[in-house]
């Protein structure tokens, strides 16, 4: 059950944060923003991932 909501609130995220517009979202100007939020994503998909895949085996 967690796995499968990292995995939705990492596509949540995704989704948040892409340019709209040609313009990049406001908060990626600031400096941790920048590279924590692509980060946090990554981190947060390949957990649900890893717990979903861990279920089956």
């Amino acid at each position: 059950m967690i796995g499968a909501f990292l995995i939705v609130l990492s596509a949540v995220l995704l989704w948040f944060f892409l340019p709209r517009n040609r313009q990049s979202h406001r908060w990626m100007a600031l400096p941790f923003f920048e590279t924590g939020i692509p980060l946090a994503i990554i981190m947060s998909f390949s957990a649900g991932l890893t717990m979903v895949m861990a279920r089956f085996f």
